[in-house]
């Protein structure tokens, strides 16, 4: 893993010194297609480029051509290859499995990773869990658009008691100011606060551009902002700059894992939509490890207590949702690895835990997968980046976001088994004065989104501070409008991030704690 200096600057170490901080297979080469198999890599070891021949970079006035013509088909080609190159294989499993996570972004002042002797561990780790983490950048307010974004009945997930009980006096379990409890962000995967297990990767470019700016510091985002009725934007990242959300489900290695498929492309329901509810996910299919039986199976998942919805009335338990006649699907249908859960840091060890608990029931096990089932992918290949996610479908072949699939002949692993949205800034009609509805179902709707939203639309929206703010519950556009930052008065006196939730998210003070920063 990378130790960092005070400017910010990387120190390579092998692969053998990372394994503390944030071991991840593989250094083992893979296997079946889109299977690594157990070894120990820490992010940002060595990171990797995308490899020649998948249209990285492209150049911005090819993509600005693409725009001005509506070319879609160009860009889903584009946005298809993308995928395939992040998941090509190196010395170090996929591609972007070498890059650098978000807390390795977000160290603490001195540059250290918390847990590596970082300044502050404690501090930044209580003011991260005051951060909610189901959906609470599009919850700081689309409320005025047409489509309403605070879904009040958004379900929550408690820390279960084992994990309470082998966490307990850690470090992994925050309490918040409210008096619950919340999992810590490990140094390679981000507390998702549901099954999911999340990252958010940088590749070497933006990984840089964030130590050397030094916009991880929320007291130098603080300098940046502008007087009280003018709009600012930080610096632009570097044009080769990347951006990802992988999203994992924990698969266990014995029996089948229930694994909800999302079919309804249409209706907005106007309510929560996440994979908890099982009317709008009716469907799901059965992951195995082992040998893919011709009969159907039945599975079921939120198995052990613990989930609950507000209601009218108070709350209401979810789960467990059971899915009679799911087919059998092999894990080898998924990019999918084995985590060495043993070498993962305890807080990465919490989150697969937990993750496994209310996927089926148990906690993770040495031999059990992770399923990689949804990525956000961000390009600064064009000033306002480019947009492209994808989620794993048993149906990969039909609907609109099949479309554009090309014969990508480099390309190795289960790559065609996920469908894809993408947005690049062409509005719904030309001329129109909307964007198209454009969002990853498993991400999106489990963040308590309305179907009807896109990725630029919010991603536009990302300022500091971010955290509490009312500036976009007052007014703005809605949740498809196309709208510029610079001179909109709800953004006035906020520093705009350039499109990355994240510098907003998780920047923190140099001590650690959360901001509004107080120089001595």
């Amino acid at each position: 893993m990378a130790l960092f200096t005070r400017d910010g600057k990387r120190l390579t170490l092998t692969c053998g010194a990372l394994a503390a901080i944030a071991a991840l297979p593989s250094c083992a080469d893979s296997n079946e297609a889109g299977t690594a198999e157990t070894g120990d890599i820490a992010f940002c070891s060595s990171p990797a480029p995308i490899p020649d021949g998948f249209g990285f970079p492209t150049a911005a006035s090819e993509i600005a051509e693409w725009v001005a013509n509506r070319d879609e088909m160009s860009a889903r080609e584009h946005g298809w290859n993308l995928f395939a190159g992040l998941q090509s294989e190196t010395s170090a499993g996929w591609v972007w499995r070498s890059w650098c996570t978000e807390t390795q972004a977000f160290a603490a002042g001195d540059g250290n990773p918390p847990g590596e002797g970082g300044t502050g561990k404690a501090a930044m780790l209580a003011a991260q869990a005051e951060l909610p983490m189901r959906g609470f950048k599009l919850n700081n307010g689309l409320t005025t658009g047409e489509e309403p974004i605070n879904f009040s009945d958004a379900p929550t997930y408690a820390v279960p008691q084992p994990i309470l009980d082998k966490y307990a006096n850690s470090a992994c379990l925050v309490t918040k100011s409210n008096g619950s409890i919340q999992l810590a962000n490990g140094p390679t995967f981000q507390n998702n606060g549901d099954i999911l297990i999340a990252g958010v990767i940088y590749n070497d470019a933006a990984f840089n551009w964030i130590r050397e700016t030094q916009i991880y510091n929320a007291e130098v985002l603080q300098g940046l902002r502008p007087a009280a009725d003018e709009t600012r934007q930080i610096d632009p990242f570097p044009s080769e700059a990347v951006a990802l959300k992988p999203m994992l489900w924990p698969i266990r290695s014995d029996g089948f894992t229930a694994v909800p498929v999302w079919d309804d492309l249409s209706e907005d329901y106007g309510r929560y939509s996440g994979f908890e509810i099982q009317s709008q996910w009716p469907r799901a299919v059965a992951v195995t490890i082992g040998d893919v039986p011709q009969e159907t199976v039945e599975v079921s998942f939120l198995t052990e207590p613990g989930v609950t919805q507000p209601t009218a009335e108070g709350t209401k338990a979810l789960g467990p949702n059971t899915f009679a006649a799911a087919t059998p699907v092999s894990i080898d249908d998924f990019y999918n690895y084995a985590p060495n859960y043993s070498s993962l840091d305890p807080c990465d060890q919490a989150i697969v835990d937990m993750s496994a608990y209310y996927a089926y029931g148990r906690l993770f096990e040495q031999g059990d997968r992770l399923a990689l089932v949804a990525m956000h992918i961000q390009t600064k290949e064009q000033p306002s980046w480019t947009f492209q996610s994808v989620w794993w479908s048993d149906r990969p072949d039909q609907g609109p976001y099949a479309a554009d699939r090309p014969d990508i002949p480099g390309a190795t692993g289960p790559w065609q088994n996920y469908l894809m949205a993408s947005t690049y800034g062409w509005p719904t009609v030309e001329g129109g004065s909307t964007w198209p509805i454009a969002y990853n179902p498993y991400i999106e709707l489990a963040a308590a989104h309305p179907i009807k939203t896109n990725c630029q639309n919010c991603h536009q929206r990302a300022s500091f501070p971010g955290q509490s703010d009312s500036y976009l519950q007052t007014g703005g556009p809605g949740a498809l409008d196309v709208f510029s930052y610079d001179g909109n008065s709800i953004f006035d006196g906020l520093i705009g991030t350039d499109a990355l939730w994240s510098i907003s998210d998780r920047a923190v003070c140099p001590d650690g704690t959360k901001p509004p920063c107080t120089s001595e």
